[in-house]
């Protein structure tokens, strides 16, 4: 087994994963008051006018899918390209399965359990490879990032939604009252206490915020095309592109 293949870590948070699997989603539209949608769409957006040939895209990968909330609406924006969502946790995966059968994308869409630090595919495959949230959750993030640089083509683009830490002083004083707020939701719903104080500890610890992202990303020759901050900066999206 390769050695970033699977750590405790990540088994830790397959297992939460798996454990909160059916109350994710309700949890996550609740808790952003279904802000969310609009955040996974502004991706969609950017990602179709930055695209050039569009019916040259064969492949997208959307790393850690989850339920496929992102995978889905690629599917419907992007008419001609085979989609794979790849995911550690099995439940969350299912979950992703019904969703794309209720939306008649089964053969366009296909989800496989996998992590990030070792994608089962060969280099230069994908023409956009899509990280939804899910990135402050890679342990080896540097690994995972030249895996992702090995699987793109040349002139790929990399897509990254993630949360991040807003600049001005109240805005940051409201987002830590609302991350307090998403644990207490989240605990109530979902009974497994770890999961949501993990989810605010995660956000506030991810050290690639704003510049040290697009620093990592260009440290991976991975060039910054387009970043900006939505929502008063608690979250970011970030595209780049890989160098030919």
């Amino acid at each position: 087994m390769n050695k970033y293949s699977l750590s405790s870590k990540e088994g830790k948070l397959k297992n939460m994963f798996d454990h909160i699997a059916n109350k994710y989603d309700l949890i996550n539209h609740i808790s952003s008051f279904g802000i969310d949608f609009i955040w996974r769409k502004k991706v969609i957006h950017l990602l179709y006018k930055f695209s050039f040939r569009k019916k040259k895209i064969k492949k997208i990968l959307d790393l850690a899918t989850g339920t496929g909330d992102l995978a889905i609406l690629l599917a419907k924006k992007f008419k001609y390209p085979y989609i794979i969502g790849l995911d550690p946790s099995d439940k969350m995966l299912k979950i992703a399965e019904k969703k794309i059968k209720n939306n008649f994308l089964e053969k366009r869409i296909q989800t496989i359990q996998g992590y990030s630090n070792n994608i089962p595919f060969k280099n230069e495959t994908f023409d956009i490879v899509t990280i939804g949230f899910g990135i402050r959750n890679f342990q080896y993030i540097h690994h995972s990032v030249k895996e992702i640089y090995r699987i793109l083509k040349p002139s790929g683009i990399l897509a990254i939604l993630e949360f991040s830490k807003p600049s001005n002083f109240w805005i940051r004083k409201i987002y830590y009252f609302y991350l307090f707020f998403i644990k207490k939701i989240g605990n109530f719903i979902s009974k497994n206490h770890f999961a949501y104080s993990y989810l605010k500890e995660s956000i506030l610890s991810f050290p690639y915020c704003n510049k040290k992202m697009n620093n990592l990303l260009k440290y991976h020759k991975l060039n910054p095309i387009y970043t900006q901050k939505l929502t008063f900066g608690i979250v970011s999206l970030y595209l780049a592109k890989k160098n030919k």
